[in-house]
């Protein structure tokens, strides 16, 4: 039996970051990898999607200024930009072991599974630890209407071979929107099945209908309030049915609904460890009802956002909790998140909503005439709460350079700042810094 300090089971973002961060701190670490080393994110998550929306991008400048002083017609071809994708996530592996090799950690590919409330067995290894860390993340949700099992999930859109003609998603949360609008740059009808009235629930609803509009308005058919009744199979085509009876012919149909946490192999019940659902329940320190065991990042049932910042922040928290000096509970500063559609829509801090239930302020800017969004012809939306202080509490963007926007508010927030601080940063100009530091003027 092998033992260590610290052991990790999974080696996403969150686990990577308390392997590293406990073996610094001089602790003998182990990390166990069942499928693919890195994670979801650099696998077949944000990272190779942000790199088939490189192509997505250029198409959109390139349509905003045609007219305007550039010619000729670009498109994406798909099989050339997915094996562009593919020599990024090739090296994923390589490069994380040779990371893990680098710091001394020893490092297992297997399922773990507790066999008692301190020690896991990997295959034929058994290992002991004084603590460990559950960060084994997420997968894609399955639906149980008929014919669910004809669609694919996220992962294999991500390894799509060519751009079906037709294609439906079902579901109109982050997955589904983003690769509804990839799809649609790279020349596919689409179809966006939506259970609830409106598209990204958990976002500010005037910057998601903003968006809503536009996508229906770039051709993609939006079907709201309404779920699938079933799927089948007509020649080489797969034909949906939805609830109130509307049909269609269809060539691929993915699977967008959500995703559930990877516990079901742990026998966590075995290991003490208390599940709601498929989360892994924890207190505010990130235990779980056993005192030696932690989770982090997606599969940990709290309420913080989901994103690979979080994971991270987490990963480091533990390790230092465990072997540092960070003895208090977490803390989250403000936690941006950004859906990448077409434009995007990011917001941190205070919601809209809540906001205005509270009594702040929510001022709403539109910046489309400023030089820095008027040369691509965006049209962005800004939407700030202000306490009565005048401090920013929140903010909620809509724009094609969201993602980088909202940055700037994430530090306005974290400290403190009223309107006019925001202002005392000199940034280069024109840029999103320097109308970010002037906008109120």
């Amino acid at each position: 039996m092998q033992k260590f300090n610290l052991g990790v089971i999974g080696s996403g973002p969150a686990g990577l970051a308390a392997a590293f961060e406990a073996q610094k701190l001089g602790q003998k670490v182990v990390i166990i990898e069942k499928y693919q080393w890195g994670g979801t994110c650099p696998n077949y998550g944000c990272d190779p999607k942000k790199i088939l929306l490189s192509a997505v991008e250029g198409l959109e400048r390139q349509k905003a200024l045609k007219g305007r002083g550039l010619e000729g017609d670009l498109k994406i071809n798909w099989p050339e930009l997915m094996a562009f994708k593919q020599t990024y996530v090739d090296a994923v592996k390589p490069r994380k072991i040779k990371g893990l090799d680098a710091a001394g950690i020893t490092h297992l590919a297997g399922t773990a599974h507790f066999i008692d409330g301190q020690t896991v067995q990997v295959g034929d290894e058994t290992l002991t630890a004084d603590y460990w860390i559950i960060a084994t993340g997420q997968r894609p949700k399955m639906a149980t209407f008929p014919g669910a099992e004809l669609t694919i999930d996220s992962e294999a859109f991500l390894n799509l071979k060519t751009m079906p003609q037709d294609i439906t998603f079902i579901g109109a949360g982050y997955i589904g929107v983003e690769f509804a609008n990839i799809s649609r740059m790279a020349g596919s009808h689409v179809h966006v099945v939506a259970r609830h009235k409106q598209i990204l629930k958990d976002f500010d609803p005037v910057l998601t209908t903003a968006l809503k509009e536009q996508m229906v308005h770039d051709g993609i058919e939006l079907t709201s309030e309404v779920e699938v009744a079933s799927i089948q199979n007509v020649g080489q085509q797969y034909q949906v049915t939805l609830t109130n009876g509307q049909q269609w012919l269809t060539d691929q149909v993915v699977l967008t609904i959500g995703r559930q946490g990877n516990t079901d192999q742990l026998d966590a019940v075995t290991g003490q460890i208390e599940l709601h659902q498929s989360h892994v329940v924890v207190n505010q320190y990130l235990q779980t009802t056993n005192p030696h065991v932690y989770a982090i990042g997606d599969v940990a049932d709290n309420a913080v956002p989901k994103l690979v910042p979080v994971g991270n922040f987490e990963g480091r928290y533990v390790a230092r909790h465990l072997f540092g000096t960070e003895s208090g509970p977490i803390n989250y500063q403000t936690l941006p998140e950004v859906v990448f559609g077409s434009p995007r829509i990011a917001q941190t801090g205070m919601k809209m909503a809540d906001a205005q239930a509270k009594g702040l302020t929510v001022h709403e800017f539109k910046w489309d005439k400023v030089i820095t969004f008027y040369r691509y012809q965006d049209h962005p939306i800004i939407r700030v709460a202000l306490d009565q202080n005048g401090v920013i509490r929140g903010a909620s963007v809509y724009a094609k350079e969201a993602e980088e926007l909202i940055n700037y508010f994430v530090t306005a927030i974290n400290e403190e700042r009223t309107l006019s601080e925001t202002q005392a940063n000199l940034y280069a100009y024109p840029s999103l810094g320097s109308e970010f530091a002037g906008f109120y003027e």
